[in-house]
């Protein structure tokens, strides 16, 4: 019979003086230290490649819940928002992903608003939307209540190309 044994040390003082202190989250196994009183996890988890992480924030964008992504590809759920957040970061300012407002034609943003509510039905947030009609893309949001301060929140918000032409419908 082999057996084998494993000699784990502090990640920040390297003492052999260690306690186990139960699992974290994902279930990995913790430690702390008693020469120094740091916390840590044991064995830490393979960092994900570049590649699986692209492939998991395509998986996203095409509609997967954050849910089924963390049971299909062991990644948590922080993770994968951290992820996207940092994703969010690097894209250019909106203005300069909207298509170009041609001359021709002057442009119409759509208005609408819906009504939703946070932790109880008494508690209404309404969330604004302007949309651009040809394009059918969201040009600038807002959330508040529903009044005329709210709606300045969202005009505030739309691209000046929009704004030149002050028209709402």
């Amino acid at each position: 019979m082999i057996i084998e044994t494993k000699v784990y040390s502090c990640r920040k003082c390297q003492s052999e003086d260690l306690v186990k202190n139960g699992t974290n989250a994902s279930g990995s196994s913790q430690y702390h230290c008693k020469a120094c009183g740091a916390y840590g996890v044991l064995e830490r988890k393979e960092r994900a490649t570049e590649e699986k992480k692209g492939l998991i924030i395509n998986v996203y964008q095409e509609r997967s819940s954050m849910r089924g992504i963390e049971r299909a590809f062991g990644v948590s759920r922080r993770t994968l928002s951290a992820w996207l957040k940092e994703q969010a970061n690097d894209l250019p300012p909106l203005e300069e992903t909207l298509q170009p407002v041609e001359c021709k034609k002057i442009p119409v943003l759509e208005v609408d608003e819906l009504r939703s509510f946070v932790f109880r039905s008494k508690d209404k947030v309404w969330v604004w939307i302007a949309m651009n009609r040809e394009t059918r893309k969201i040009v600038a949001s807002a959330c508040g209540d529903r009044t005329e301060n709210a709606c300045r929140t969202l005009w505030d918000r739309a691209p000046s190309a929009y704004k030149e032409t002050n028209r709402f419908q």
